[in-house]
């Protein structure tokens, strides 16, 4: 089923503190605020979720992995949960399907962004089509191994069915229930700095769009004055 990428700020899989795999929407800052979230993970709990500035922060915790989203506060909590899950079944499956063992011994221990290569498609296949939008790979960038094992991926989830991919999101939905709990892995003062901060980049680009306009008209003006001195002869038009 379609899903609007609009809603989904930032997913990924990590063991522990490493994450494994992600999806970006392109926002810097999305990316620090997630490994600010994962290195508070809370202990003892499997979810956990909050809202506020108008995300969601949602943790799916099967030790030693974590499955941490921040998700459009419109989009419905139950939803936010079962995208976590699906994306927790398709990484299983990944791990288990490989008969080779190889990517379990990326495991151990990981390295940052190790399964980016096979995982960023399968972002886009869970969220709705490849054409929809653009995926933030790894900074690492991407290896000939993964990108022979993406082509494989790529070909497995275009074989998915609607019918599949409907039961995963709203079938299991309700299943587990959520914790209500209030999260607090970031405090209320975090949120608001990284609001804030975003706050002042986005005043400082409107600034130098204004800078920038304001300036061409100047140097505009300048000119047409120039002109105007040019053809006049100096001021002989107003003494005339």
């Amino acid at each position: 089923m379609s899903r609007n990428p609009d809603l989904f700020f930032y997913v990924c899989i990590a063991k522990h503190t490493t994450i494994l795999a992600e999806f970006n929407s392109k926002d810097a800052d999305l990316g620090e605020l997630a490994k600010k979230c994962l290195d508070r993970t809370p202990s003892y709990h499997s979810i956990f979720s909050h809202t506020v500035h108008g995300q969601t922060y949602m943790f799916f915790i099967l030790d030693p992995f974590v499955y941490f989203g921040i998700f459009d506060e419109s989009l419905e909590k139950p939803e936010c949960l079962s995208f976590l899950k699906s994306v927790k079944d398709e990484f299983t499956s990944m791990i288990d399907g490989c008969s080779s063992g190889t990517m379990k011994q990326r495991l151990h221990p990981p390295n940052s962004h190790c399964f980016q290569g096979e995982f960023s498609p399968v972002f886009q296949q869970l969220m709705g089509s490849y054409s929809e939008f653009d995926i933030t790979l790894s900074p690492v960038g991407l290896k000939g191994d993964h990108l022979e094992s993406l082509d494989s991926v790529r070909r497995k989830n275009s074989s998915l069915e609607g019918l599949k991919m409907k039961k995963r999101f709203f079938g299991e939905a309700n299943k587990d229930g959520l914790d209500e709990e209030k999260l607090d892995v970031l405090s209320d003062d975090d949120l608001t700095v990284l609001s804030g901060r975003r706050l002042q980049k986005a005043k400082y680009i409107w600034k130098k769009q204004v800078m920038l306009v304001l300036s061409m008209d100047f140097i505009i003006c300048v000119v047409l004055f120039l002109i105007w001195l040019w053809v006049c002869r100096g001021f002989q038009c107003i003494a005339s």
